[in-house]
């Protein structure tokens, strides 16, 4: 009776629900958790398989992240559902390597790919038209199955699964790996991250199911099917099924995937496969009567993918055991209607800063850009740069001079004013009254093109900025204010009066614990912790190497003359490099909670890359951090920016959910960098990840400890959940 029924395209969604919850009264008595399952990471919500899609499902609550898996032609565990790179989800960027014969890549057999070659791809410009209500996450990169894993521990989701599917193409075997290497891979990736409790393993290939049995009996089977692939009443076995002939089950796949151990039957609920039980011509394949005679057997029902809540509200009536859908948001909603308890939703470790308030969409250090911040719930802290004026008033602006690419003069502050135009002066030989008059919003500068001009925005005063913050009703922003000076000219107030400045204006307004200090001078962090030990500051760094600092005026923080001992840095506060010769204990000797450097000073493993862009450059001169022997480098950050962080705000210790500072304000460098192999020894809070993915550890916590936060430019789009989704272009120091 069961081959009569059919199924269709399995397009599965991760998120399984947690909580106990009674079942419906179709499955009796049986408690059962609902398992909202999240397709693809909530494609509907996010652009499908980014760690930014399933950092949102985490967010919003879902119990189980459905993904996909494909095998590069270097053995690489990529999460993406086509075996071919299609061209409306991903867009070619550049080759991996100069006249790369298999330029362009969009089009081509991700088994035929490199590892290196598909990371050029940007798989989140593109939304699907079908899916109108869909974010973009411009510049997301397939993501590893490990950086997946690595996201998830970095959420400390203990309690959520994953659902994995490998993506074997049994009717075409030579369009993806061999089952083998899906098996082997997978089931490698899993136990590497120390994740077998949390994953299943899904495939419409019953094959590589029964294979993932032998190599890893430990992980739950998931078989997918569409009735096409049972091949029900045909002679012989179909290739979906590993050597099963259905027909020797008399039809029934709740005893064909018993029969080697799967626990879950995942079908398409009913067809067509996008029909819904309003439209007159649906036919249910999951019913009633499947779910009680797969109950009977002890296997689950968890059908795909469905998307609008008359048919939810039906299957959910059916005593189903689980959804997978591209709306989590929508299941959400139906199951808190039916009384259900909800999977917990994940706040997010990460900082993500706005870069002077988000400089890619409105005019940056600007109200209008800070209140375009406030809006975005994602935005976690506001980034800005002081300066002190004429008159001894704090303002927010990012140069130490007035700057005409960003402000125009309109009139003098009084007629006949000798100091007009003041375009080019310096901001500390102006008063207030004098910059208010400068239209700093009507421009927009060309490498920001899709900033939104503010005609007539002004600068702001600090205690402006603070006001703002608090008619937003945004308890939660914080802000990481800098201090714009240099200890090598004389062109500000001097650094005693403009901590003091900068201090009483943060205690006025009362933000001592929403506030990081942040500066390249650490003679105004130390004085700031000085004046006020409840500050929290931030040692920013600039280094690179023998050719790059080869004079102080290279302005490199750590070593001015790279090597050269006898030159001490004016950079850091009187305090030495050459005597500490690690930046955890030269921040520590600070009296700073975070560092937050270019990232090659925290990567040991770089090899040696030329480049014009300082943060695509590679040398492992720039590497600044101790090397333990026979251990890994202790608090080693990947490429997307990482800061080291100690006591947390809001009065939460150290190395508890650690709030991170923000990296330097240029672009990021190579999203392929690896992690800290020993993190999970040093750092009992989160674990990190490999290439370019999210990464932690505390260096002899609790003093600091070390992350990574996102420091973007544009507030517009979702922020990223692994840094490598969104470079964060900027000019300098």
């Amino acid at each position: 009776m069961w081959g009569l029924r059919r199924s269709t395209v399995a397009l599965l969604v991760a998120g399984t629900i947690a909580g106990t919850l009674a079942a419906p009264a179709a499955a009796g008595a049986r408690k059962a958790g609902f398992d909202l399952q999240a397709h693809r990471g909530g494609l509907g919500l996010r652009v499908e398989n980014t760690l930014a899609s399933f950092g949102n499902a985490l967010q919003l609550g879902v119990s189980t992240l459905e993904l996909d898996v494909q095998i590069t032609e270097d053995r690489q565990a990529v999460v993406t559902h086509d075996r071919r790179v299609s061209g409306t989800k991903c867009a070619d960027t550049a080759p991996a390597e100069p006249a790369d014969p298999e330029f362009p890549y969009v089009g081509k057999y991700v088994n035929t790919l490199t590892l290196a070659q598909v990371r050029t791809l940007d798989c989140g410009s593109k939304t699907l038209a079908d899916k109108p209500g869909q974010l973009a996450v411009p510049g997301a990169r397939m993501p590893l199955l490990s950086e997946v894993f690595a996201l998830v521990n970095r959420y400390e989701a203990g309690n959520v699964r994953l659902n994995v599917e490998t993506k074997v193409e049994a009717g075409a075997p030579a369009e993806t790996a061999p089952r083998e290497l899906f098996v082997q891979i997978t089931a490698a990736e899993v136990r590497k991250a120390g994740l077998l409790r949390q994953v299943t393993i899904q495939s419409f290939d019953w094959g590589a199911l029964m294979r993932m049995r032998q190599v890893e009996p430990r992980l739950p089977l998931v078989a997918l099917t569409k009735y096409d692939f049972l091949q029900v009443g045909r002679p012989g076995a179909s290739p979906w099924l590993g050597g099963i002939d259905i027909d020797d089950f008399d039809g029934d796949p709740i005893r064909a995937i018993r029969s080697f151990g799967a626990t879950t039957f995942s079908p398409v609920h009913g067809f067509p496969q996008n029909g819904t039980v309003t439209d007159p011509a649906y036919r249910p394949y999951v019913t009633r009567e499947l779910v009680r005679h797969a109950h009977a057997n002890g296997i689950k029902v968890v059908p795909w993918t469905v998307d609008d809540t008359p048919t939810m509200s039906k299957l959910i009536d059916d005593g189903v055991d689980g959804i997978i859908t591209d709306y989590p948001d929508r299941l959400r909603t139906l199951l808190a209607s039916h009384g259900r308890r909800l999977p917990q939703a994940y706040a997010s470790p990460f900082d993500v800063q706005a870069h002077r308030g988000g400089r890619a969409t409105r005019p940056e250090n600007t109200l209008p850009a800070f209140a375009h911040a406030l809006e975005n719930p994602a935005i976690s802290t506001l980034e800005l740069d002081t300066g002190v004026t004429a008159d001894g008033q704090l303002v927010v602006l990012h140069d130490r001079t007035v700057n005409g690419s960003h402000c125009a003069d309109t009139a003098p502050v009084r007629p006949g004013d000798p100091q007009f135009p003041y375009v080019g002066d310096l901001v500390r030989d102006l008063t207030l009254a004098q910059l208010k008059t400068l239209d700093c919003g009507s421009g927009t500068p060309a490498d920001q093109p899709r900033q939104v001009a503010v005609p007539g925005a002004r600068i702001p005063t600090l205690a402006e900025v603070f006001a703002l913050v608090e008619r937003s009703g945004r308890k939660d922003m914080a802000l990481n204010i800098e201090t714009k000076i240099s200890p090598l000219v004389a062109d500000t107030a001097p650094y005693q009066i403009f901590t003091r400045t900068l201090v009483r204006e943060i205690q006025r307004a009362g933000f001592t614990d929403r506030v990081t200090v942040q500066s390249f001078d650490w003679r105004t962090i130390r004085y700031a912790r000085q004046l006020d030990r409840r500050l929290e500051t931030v040692a920013l760094i600039w280094q690179y190497g023998p050719a790059e600092c080869t004079t102080p005026a290279d302005e490199c923080s750590l070593q001015p003359v790279y090597g050269d001992a006898t030159v001490k840095s004016p950079w850091t506060g009187g305090l030495d490099w050459w005597r500490h010769r690690d930046v955890g204990a030269l921040v520590r000797a600070a009296g700073a909670g975070t560092v937050s450097a270019n990232w090659q000073v925290h990567d040991p493993r770089q090899p040696v890359v030329t480049s014009a862009d300082w943060y695509l450059r590679q040398n492992p001169a720039y590497f600044h951090l101790p090397r333990p022997a026979g251990r890994g480098v202790a608090g080693q950050v990947p490429a997307e920016g990482g800061a080291v962080h100690g006591e947390r705000r809001h009065g939460h210790a150290a190395c508890d959910r650690p709030r991170g500072g923000r990296h330097h304000q240029r672009r990021p460098g190579p999203a392929d960098r690896r992690a800290d192999p020993q993190r999970a020894a040093l750092n009992r809070t989160r674990r990190g990840a490999g290439p370019g993915r999210p990464a932690e550890c505390c260096l002899r916590c609790p003093a600091v400890t070390w992350m990574n936060s996102s420091f973007v430019d544009s507030t517009a789009e979702s922020p990223p959940h692994n840094l490598t989704s969104r470079r964060t272009p900027g000019n300098g120091r």
